[in-house]
């Protein structure tokens, strides 16, 4: 069934800059380029949606296994060989570092959530990350904590899915 919606996608792209490649000066090599351009963007969208990726430039979290919305757009900078990444602003945003290849997490910042705000890195204990790279998007799960400000004296503990596309 995914592999079909992705042939049919890819399909329905060769045939729409088939029909308006009939109508332009460019010429045939050109048609057949931006044709074959169009499909691949197509057949990788379909693909990146049927494993549930967010489009470029978009991130999905789930904490608990419930979805939690994420405003603003993924803004994702190589530097000194580390991805960082940065989705939204303010207490609700979410920023990641880890290495450009995925094998390393270093810290993560999950924002305010439900009045915690969670986190992984090198001073927070008990919370662990991981990452896997596909394409140009990143998948970062793992168990982050913080201190719940209603009980500023227990320890919380959440388990956490974040998967990030770069534009």
């Amino acid at each position: 069934m995914k592999r079909a919606l992705a042939l049919t996608i890819g399909g329905m792209a060769i045939v729409a800059a088939g029909l308006t490649g009939c109508s332009s000066d460019k010429s045939a090599s050109e048609e057949v380029t931006s044709a074959t351009s169009k499909a691949k963007d197509a057949v990788t969208d379909a693909t990146d949606a049927v494993k549930g990726n967010p489009e470029p430039g978009h991130a999905k979290l789930s904490i608990d296994d419930k979805d939690h919305e994420l405003s603003g757009t993924a803004v994702c900078t190589v530097a000194g060989g580390n991805m960082n990444i940065a989705v939204g602003e303010g207490s609700s945003a979410v920023a990641v570092v880890l290495a450009e290849d995925a094998s390393t997490v270093t810290s993560v910042g999950l924002g305010n959530i439900d009045g915690v705000s969670l986190a992984v890195g090198p001073a927070n204990t008990g919370g662990e990350a991981a990452a896997t790279k596909d394409g140009q998007t990143y998948e970062v799960t793992g168990t982050a904590t913080g201190v719940d400000v209603a009980n500023p004296t227990q320890m919380v503990s959440k388990q956490f899915d974040l998967k990030v596309t770069c534009p």
